[in-house]
């Protein structure tokens, strides 16, 4: 079976429609048919913005998550606009995924990550988006936690709750009170990889 790669695809042209906080492209492109040949002129839009990386910070010992509830605009007609999530930011120019996960750690959560464990990437809307979001445990300190302050750069708009609870009361939230593609996926590898990731975390 052929597996296609960049090389099977031809992009003719592409013009920036608007630039700002994201950017939106207008491109046109061809690429290769599943039955051979190239497929006809294809033109889309696509919102670009940068890679990002999501921690879920758990602490092994204490055996719990700190999520973290912000105010998304994107989400106005949801039932509430503020969601609870995984600590994630965008990869800035020069940046690796571990300096972001320690940077975004700190300002959004006020914790120190000591180990990351690798989960996966994944583009959370393919047709549309042009993004990789990028999925680490973060390990780090329940007790030094404080959850009666408010974290977050005021300065970029943000005001952040934080939320800690044992992993399995965490994991019980999927059935109710999580709707963001990342905090579900996060969970969900969690669920799956809890007691290996405390083991190896607690015995090293």
């Amino acid at each position: 079976m052929t597996k296609f790669t960049q090389k099977d695809v031809e992009v003719q042209k592409e013009e920036i429609l608007y630039e700002g906080f994201f950017t939106m492209k207008k491109v046109t492109l061809k690429h290769r048919l599943f039955d051979g040949g190239w497929s006809k002129e294809i033109s889309r839009e696509m919102l670009v913005r940068d890679d990002a990386v999501c921690v879920l910070l758990y602490d092994p010992i204490a055996d719990k998550v700190l999520l973290i509830e912000q105010f998304r605009p994107c989400a106005v007609k949801h039932e509430s606009p503020w969601l609870l999530e995984l600590v994630a930011g965008m990869v800035e120019e020069g940046e690796q995924d571990e300096d972001v996960a320690r940077r975004e750690s700190l300002e959004e959560a006020g914790v120190e990550v000591k180990r990351l464990e690798y989960m996966f990437k994944f583009v959370p809307s393919p047709g549309g988006l042009v993004e990789y979001l990028r999925m680490y445990a973060g390990e780090f300190d329940a007790s030094k936690v404080d959850v009666n302050r408010s974290f977050g750069l005021p300065e970029e708009g943000e005001d952040i709750r934080l939320h800690l609870m044992l992993a399995e009361n965490a994991i019980d939230l999927l059935k109710t009170d999580i709707d963001n593609a990342s905090t579900i996926m996060g969970l969900q590898w969690l669920a799956l990889n809890r007691t290996e990731l405390r083991q190896k975390w607690t015995q090293n």
